[in-house]
């Protein structure tokens, strides 16, 4: 008879953990899609308000247009130095059914700068 009592008792307890268990997960995705939603909120008036003073509350971007595009001007500068001496190597070599295949080998430095400006004078 005992056994009986012990396993009901001992499945009560489970249904009853699950059952608290799927409330609180209830609970929890409820919360946390409002916290999505509201980040996504802010998010959007954070970018709508872009390009807006603060102090004065003039909108900065408005010389550009309705589209709001400001010019992106992107240089670049490089310099190779290609290594004297002895390392600079060039072969030639003649395969089999009249291939000929150069290979070079050289040694080189290279020094890049890339720099992007907007542009600062209203168009």
């Amino acid at each position: 008879m005992l056994l009986k009592v012990k396993g009901q008792s001992t499945v009560e307890y489970a249904i009853l953990i699950a059952l608290v268990s799927a409330v609180a997960v209830g609970f929890l995705s409820v919360g946390l899609k409002g916290a999505i939603r509201g980040k996504n909120q802010q998010a959007a008036d954070y970018l709508l308000k872009a390009g807006i003073d603060a102090s004065t509350g003039s909108d900065q971007l408005a010389p550009y247009g309705a589209t709001n595009e400001v010019p992106l001007y992107t240089q670049e500068v490089s310099k190779t130095q290609v290594k004297g001496g002895d390392d600079y190597k060039s072969v030639s070599v003649l395969e089999q059914g009249g291939a000929e295949k150069k290979l070079q080998l050289q040694t080189t430095e290279s020094g890049a700068v890339s720099v992007e400006t907007l542009e600062g004078n209203n168009p």
